[in-house]
């Protein structure tokens, strides 16, 4: 095993530890002030937050066909090479931590040390905040103050076609709202936060570091964004991973149905290691994995006639677990799943005694600003009623008991206004250099068939297969999977084809081996479908 191998070992395998993001709206702004940063055409490279991390802002065209209608200002940051200026370096990784509205910034601050030993000292590692996004300027916004925005209802039950019996028309009628609201207070930038221009900004960056192809890691939708771009520049590849992949086609149609094929796969895998870790390492345990089954639909009957109050003194968030917020908090727990299903099983536990506290941590919002400008700015327009939408939802009912949730987006949609003339495929092309595409066995929002989908439009191109539950790669480790990782950014490697990788992490760990947390807690709002791993990390909650 090579040094590089052994050293990735003891900083990525030791310990689990998963990275969950709140709104990328709520970043570590306190410790530092972007507005210090003035926004050029090159690229000028300040300290920021903690060493070694360094920060910088690059305009942007708002509209690359129209250089005079403005510009956006993006927000860079990297973590520089220790070989920068010798002959080793090799330039900057571009790192995508997933959305629509995810924060690179964010993303680095918290774990860009682990992703720089991944990869390896020849490389910057280097993310941004897309355009309109956290400290990109200007940003998405619709609403005039946070107050106005935290009333608008993005929760749970403004998602979720099931929530209740007359919930689709409520859902639709809202949506709309938010649709009028986005068009009246637009500023003009709205039609231009599609991931084409995002693409078109990620080779701004490369040629602002004098080179001509890009390096890149994107995962959730980073996939969507990488993909786009090796469409878009297919000659412009020199290393591309898409990790997490979600269904091109499927997402460019403002149809999401198949991203939620596999998630039943994670569902029963709680229900499966929960009795096989037995009633020490898993709360809501019984005698069978059939019988937790039964357990939880009686749960799910249970908060349907009576939602269970949600409140302790020592858990940051409160209010009322119904059966909408139920299922959030159960698909919630599906992204990463080896640090979340013991603390849903102590929140279903509690929950059947009359104590929704453990378990309303685990719920979020899967929309916001963010997905609604970017998702629906990208995809095909929906132009839905109520009624149709009702049929949609019934009609893909049978993919999956959480379909109902992906129905959620395309009613976001529905309500949409904005819709630029924006590249929507086809996701294919013969690259300078073939992808990397990883999926997980088990993955409960880009399952695998996203994967080999995706790589059979871009020939050479390899799937690397991860054999665990959560999403994308990073939601448990493997050495196996790094390992690649690193080969196919350093020599360009990609592994055989039909590799599967092992993981190092239990379901339900030992209660030995637990380490004391406060429960997981995973806002999706405007980071749509992401989940981290890697050692020495803490939670942010």
């Amino acid at each position: 095993m090579a040094f590089s191998n052994i050293h990735m070992r003891n900083v990525l395998i030791g310990a689990l530890s998963i990275i969950v993001w709140s709104s990328s709206r709520v970043l570590a702004q306190g410790n530092f002030d972007w507005g210090s940063i003035v926004a050029s055409d090159n690229l000028t490279w300040v300290s920021c937050y903690t060493p070694p991390l360094q920060c910088s802002r690059l305009n942007a065209p708002m509209n690359y066909s129209d250089p005079t209608a403005g510009s956006f200002s993006l927000a860079l940051i990297r973590i520089p090479s220790s070989l920068n200026g010798t002959a080793g370096y090799r330039g900057p990784v571009l790192f995508n931590p997933g959305g629509p509205g995810g924060s690179g910034v964010q993303a680095i601050v918290e774990m860009g040390a682990q992703l720089s030993a991944a990869i390896g000292p020849e490389f910057d590692v280097l993310s941004f905040d897309p355009r309109g996004v956290a400290n990109s300027t200007p940003a998405i916004s619709f609403f005039l103050t946070d107050a106005e925005r935290a009333a608008f209802d993005f929760g749970p039950n403004s998602e979720d076609a099931t929530a209740t019996p007359d919930a689709l028309p409520r859902q639709w009628a809202n949506f709309q709202v938010l649709g009028h609201l986005a068009q009246d207070r637009d500023n003009g930038s709205l039609a231009h936060v599609t991931t084409d221009n995002v693409a078109r900004d990620m080779l701004r960056i490369v040629e602002a570091h004098g080179e001509t192809q890009l390096k890149y890691w994107g995962t959730s939708y980073g996939s969507v964004l990488g993909a786009t771009f090796a469409a878009m520049f297919p000659d412009k590849v020199e290393r591309l991973i898409i990790d997490g992949v979600l269904d091109m086609e499927g997402y460019y149609n403002t149809d999401w149905a198949n991203e939620v094929l596999d998630t039943d796969k994670v569902l029963q895998g709680f229900f499966d290691g929960c009795f096989q870790a037995g009633p020490s390492a898993c709360a809501f345990y019984a005698n069978s994995s059939a019988a937790i089954s039964r357990n939880l639909d009686a749960l799910y009957n249970q908060v349907l006639a009576q939602p269970v109050p949600a409140y302790a003194s020592s858990l940051p968030e409160y209010g009322v677990v119904d059966h909408a917020t139920l299922k959030n908090a159960i698909s919630s727990s599906f992204y990463t799943p080896y640090n979340s299903f013991a603390t849903l099983a102590q929140g279903l536990a509690d929950l059947q005694n009359g104590n929704g506290s453990v378990l309303f941590q685990l719920s979020s919002p899967y929309v916001s600003e963010d997905v609604a400008a970017i998702a629906c700015g990208d995809g095909k327009q929906v132009t839905d009623d109520a009624d149709a939408l009702k049929a949609y939802a019934q009609s893909i009912s049978n993919i999956s008991s959480f379909s109902s949730i992906v129905a959620g987006i395309r009613t976001l949609c529905s309500g949409w206004r904005i819709h630029p003339d924006n590249f929507k495929g086809p996701i294919m092309g013969n690259t300078s250099f073939p992808l990397l595409i990883i999926g997980n066995t088990a993955d409960p929002v880009t399952p695998l068939v996203g994967a080999k989908k995706t790589a059979q439009q871009f020939p050479g191109s390899v799937v690397l297969t991860q054999d665990s539950f959560g999403h994308t790669s990073f939601a448990a480790p493997s050495e196996c999977t790094i390992g690649h990782v690193q080969q196919y950014f350093q020599n360009g490697t990609l592994p055989a084809a039909g590799t599967v990788c092992p993981v190092t992490a239990a379901l339900f760990p030992a209660p030995s081996t637990v380490t004391s947390r406060a429960p997981a807690q995973r806002r999706w709002g405007s980071r749509l479908w992401h989940g981290f791993a890697g050692a020495a990390i803490s939670p942010l909650i």
